[in-house]
């Protein structure tokens, strides 16, 4: 098996940098994804460069922080703030030229950090929206770089593997849930297979405590990425940690 540990939010606080940074120098985190815009982004780019082996995609966002573009009507409130995520989910207004245009805008100053995007997925899964999925799907395609499963239930096919992407790993977690995450995987797809789990490592700092609600959490994450007894139980189910690199090399064959 194949195991993609790709952290979420990297570049909210500097704070989340140093927990996603910890999870991948001392834990079992290859993969990370970056939300530009946001407290952290400058910090994020410094650990980016100083830590090159880490992968890195783009986290984008719809429903947190401020917009990149002026003037989304259907987006934003009147100071430019994202709405958030029950509101936005509930909108069957929101305009397509405008999730178009912001998403481009995102990725394009991702690029201007001189960071090259392995792959693309999302805050709040918020490309799952019906209007903001074949938007990303186009984005996606145009760059040519994999595109995270918006659908967790849903398993298809990368070369010779099975690909599924878990958001299970979230909330109350454990050593245990994760491992058996991973077995169930195995147990439905055999070893021939990549799972991508979501994971938040993160310290809390100001910023992070400000801006969410899953602080705690989070360095529990931290804590159960590093342990050593979850790095013995993926070596006793012969599972290998990757990265979107490798998806992009089946996906080439």
């Amino acid at each position: 098996m194949k195991l993609i540990v790709n952290a979420d939010d990297y570049g909210l606080s500097e704070g989340v940098n140093y927990g996603i940074i910890n999870a991948y120098q001392n834990g079992i985190v290859r993969s990370t994804t970056m939300m530009v815009g946001m407290p952290g982004e400058a910090h994020g780019v410094e650990l980016a460069k100083a830590n090159p082996g880490l992968k890195i995609g783009i986290h984008l966002r719809l429903t947190a922080g401020q917009s990149l573009c002026k003037d989304l009507k259907t987006l934003t409130d009147e100071t430019g703030q994202f709405n958030a995520q029950g509101d936005f989910y509930g909108n069957e207004n929101i305009c397509p030229e405008e999730v178009e245009k912001e998403f481009r805008a995102q990725i394009d100053r991702f690029l201007s950090l001189g960071l090259k995007p392995t792959h693309l997925d999302s805050h709040h899964h918020c490309y799952g929206h019906p209007v903001a999925y074949p938007v990303v799907k186009k984005i996606a395609r145009e760059l040519d770089i994999p595109l995270r499963t918006v659908d967790s239930k849903e398993v298809s096919k990368i070369g010779e593997f099975s690909y599924r992407f878990s958001d299970e790993f979230y909330g109350e977690v454990s050593e245990t849930m994760l491992i058996e995450i991973v077995d169930r995987e195995i147990a439905s797809q055999g070893q021939n297979c990549i799972l991508e789990v979501m994971c938040h490592p993160a310290f809390i700092d100001p910023a992070l405590y400000q801006m969410s609600s899953y602080c705690i959490q989070r360095v529990r994450e931290t804590e159960i990425l590093n342990s050593d007894s979850l790095k013995r139980a993926l070596t006793e189910r012969e599972v290998e940690l990757t990265d979107y690199d490798f998806v992009t090399q089946q996906s080439s064959c």
